[in-house]
This record gives C-alpha cells, sequence and structure tokens, in this order.
C-alpha cells in the first residue's frame, strides 16, 4: 500500500448492479455513488458481496504523470481498482491516457477491462481508435493473472499470444511483489528485482511508482481439463 498523506483523499466512483448498461435505468439497479478510501482489493471484494456489478470510474487513468506526487498516487490507485474490477468480475467503465502513440503500447493493460475512451497521448498522434478495438477485440480473463500457493506465486501471462508461466518462489522476490501490490515509490522497492519484474512486464512506472500489473485468478475460466 502506497504510504503517503494522499491515500485518506477518496476516489469517488458509481455503482451499479448489473453489467449490462441497458439495464441501469430499471428501479433499483444503480446504487448510487460511493468513495473509495480504503485498499481497492478490500472495496472491490466488500462491493461484490453487497451485489456490485458494474462501475463507473470517472475521470482519467493518466499513465503521463510524472514524479510521486498526488497525482501520480491517484493514477496508480486508479489502475489498481481496475485491475481488481477485473479481477472480480466486474464491468467497469473508465479511460486510459497512455504514455505514448506507438501502436502497441496498449498491450501491457491488455490483461485489464477494455476502456470505454482511449485518450490520445501527448500529440496527439496514433490511432487510439484502433487501439481500443483491439483491446475489446482480444480481451479475456486468464490474459495475464496470477495465484499464490504455500510459498509461491504463479504468473500466466498470454499478452504476447502465447503463454509465459513464471513461478516465483525467491522470498525477495515475493517480498518485492507484496510491495508493489498497490504501488510503491521506486525509491523503496530492490531495483534488481523490480527490473527483472519489469522484463517480464509484469509492473509499470506511473512517475516515479512502480506497481503490480497481473490480476489475480479467482475461478479457472476454463474446465480444468482444457487448461
Amino acid at each position: 500500500m502506497l504510504t503517503t498523506d494522499f491515500d485518506s483523499r477518496p476516489i469517488l466512483v458509481g455503482l451499479a448492479r448489473d453489467h449490462d448498461p441497458a439495464v441501469l435505468s430499471i428501479p433499483g439497479m444503480t446504487i448510487g455513488p460511493a468513495e473509495l478510501r480504503e485498499p481497492a482489493a478490500d472495496a472491490v471484494a466488500r462491493w461484490r458481496a453487497d451485489g456490485v456489478r458494474r462501475v463507473d470510474l470517472p475521470g482519467a487513468v493518466d499513465l503521463t504523470v510524472t514524479g510521486a506526487d498526488e497525482t501520480a498516487v491517484d493514477t496508480v490507485r486508479r489502475l489498481v481498482l481496475v485491475r481488481e474490477l477485473t479481477s472480480h468480475g466486474i464491468a467497469v467503465d473508465w479511460r486510459l491516457r497512455l504514455p505514448g502513440a506507438d501502436a502497441d503500447e496498449w498491450l501491457p493493460y491488455s490483461h485489464l477491462r477494455a476502456p470505454v475512451e482511449l485518450l490520445p497521448p501527448p500529440g496527439g498522434e496514433g490511432d487510439p481508435a484502433a487501439q481500443l478495438a483491439a483491446w475489446g477485440k482480444g480481451f479475456y480473463f486468464d490474459r495475464c493473472t496470477f495465484r499464490r500457493g504455500p510459498g509461491f506465486v504463479q504468473v500466466r501471462d498470454r499478452r504476447s499470444g502465447r503463454l509465459n508461466l513464471l513461478t516465483i518462489d525467491d522470498p525477495a522476490y515475493l517480498a518485492v511483489l507484496d510491495q508493489l501490490m498497490d504501488g510503491a515509490p521506486i525509491t523503496d522497492v530492490d531495483l534488481g528485482i523490480a527490473r527483472d519484474f519489469g522484463e517480464e512486464g509484469l509492473v509499470t512506472k506511473i512517475g516515479d511508482l512502480l506497481v503490480w500489473l497481473p490480476h489475480r485468478l479467482r475461478r479457472w475460466p476454463l474446465p480444468s481439463m482444457v487448461i
């Protein structure tokens, strides 16, 4: 969890009881606004138990931020929220600004629910519409996930189009993983380990903060004999 003075600042969201936006006009389907103050994993688990199936996240997850100030912390918390909502199978309406105009800039985040809008990067270059269409078409729940066992974490990553199966069992690596789950300043983590995670595409840098990308797999998306 990020240990900064900004953690107490709430993130406003809208909650609803169904994945399908077409039914939200039915009385009782919209729960209303809520404030995210606690860690995203705790809040999303509670919302799921309370019947929340869709969340509207106003504003944008802006990956172009710099430093480790309030704006960077807010961006990390929003990205973690999207990750946790995806993990629980809750639909989320969110918006993302990518840091660059490369055609594959979206791929590290393609295991998350596709945003409703990709905002153009600084300079207005690139083709956000094409990226968004590819993201929505290619999304599935086991694209990049992790599961915990006794003394290890296993990551299943298919964002490249093939399965990259990683098992993390070194206590030092597991400790850094836990540090990065809700985001942490670069200066607070073992940079060698963080660099190894980065080379595998398991963390992303937002300003001067690092955050873990894979979401937790809570149920197998296919029968066990298929997997």
